[in-house]
């Protein structure tokens, strides 16, 4: 059913006029192809019987043809506005919020035909405006939606790539770190080996003296020994530089006292932080000190005037 028929439905066949404000009032209604068009006379008479009898009957004194109705029009006492019927003055209230309505004495002549053809075109050209209208605000609403749209995916795309980068640094930072740990721990080995090729010297140079003194003393006689003994005996050190490797750590290096014992260097770590029961041990040759040990002092451990020793938990 066409929006047309729709109205004449409404309004009860009650003319143009209030077809054509329901059609305004109610234009979200669908409109569907005309199945077949519509009669002009139907949009300017009031309303009519859908059966006729017959063509040819007689008709009855008083009688009109079809197209001679007139209405009793009603007058909005607000604005002055005529109306054919109250469905139109109904529209009229909804629209406006007027409410004074009175029966006018004006008659409403039916419409001509060349009026009805000029209301049919006027209310053609207003649906055509307010479908056009419509179709703006939506194809607007579909623009704007698509602006969102991309903006929304620009955002989320800057965040992804903010979180890619922020995670790029942070391996980066660790790499650093990792490189810098792994070039201190070379560092530490290498000094640490240069301080034993020294200890291994020095040992050495002793134990070459020993030798030397002993085979003097083999070749003449106690005298001689006792010269030589004389002339080789070691300059007396009153202190002990102790260095001492801790595991994961950098050596902890302290000067002690010559007749210092080995408990003192206990308890030097212990005030260090080494709370975890320890054992210390040379490294050439290797000897890890007992209890005993502890009570000795460095002079008679061999630990004078210098020594290098590992710290290893138990």
């Amino acid at each position: 059913m066409t929006n047309s028929k729709k109205a004449l439905r409404a309004t009860n066949n009650a003319g143009l006029q209030p077809a054509l404000d329901w059609i305004l009032n109610h234009s979200e209604v669908s409109e569907e192809p005309d199945e077949e068009p519509v009669a002009p006379e139907a949009l300017g008479t009031a309303d009519s019987s859908s059966s006729q009898p017959d063509k040819e009957a007689t008709h009855e004194e008083g009688e009109i043809k079809d197209g001679e109705q007139t209405a009793q029009s009603l007058i909005c006492n607000d604005c002055q506005k005529l109306f054919r019927d109250a469905t139109g003055a109904e529209l009229h209230a909804t629209r406006t919020g007027h409410q004074n309505f009175a029966e006018s004495t004006e008659a409403i002549k039916p419409l001509t035909e060349e009026e009805k053809k000029q209301k049919l075109i006027e209310l053609k050209a207003r649906m055509a405006e307010k479908r056009a209208a419509r179709e703006k605000a939506e194809k607007e609403e579909r623009k704007q939606a698509e602006k969102i749209r991309r903006k929304a995916g620009q955002e989320m795309t800057l965040a992804k790539e903010a979180l890619e980068q922020k995670e790029m640094k942070k391996m980066m930072d660790q790499k650093k770190r990792e490189r810098e740990e792994e070039k201190l721990a070379k560092a530490r080995i290498k000094a640490q080996i240069e301080q034993d090729k020294k200890e291994r010297a020095a040992k050495r140079e002793a134990a070459k003296q020993q030798a030397q003194a002993h085979a003097v003393e083999a070749a003449s006689g106690g005298g001689g020994a006792a010269a030589f003994s004389q002339a080789t005996t070691k300059k007396e050190y009153t202190e002990s530089r102790i260095q001492i490797r801790l595991p994961g750590a950098g050596p902890v290096t302290n000067t002690f006292d010559a007749n210092s014992t080995l408990s003192d260097v206990f308890t030097f770590l212990q005030n260090q932080g080494c709370n975890t029961p320890f054992n210390l041990s040379t490294t050439f040759p290797r000897k890890t000190f007992s209890a005993d040990d502890r009570q000795r002092t460095l002079k008679e451990l061999n630990l004078v005037p210098s020594a290098a020793l590992v710290l290893s938990y138990l």
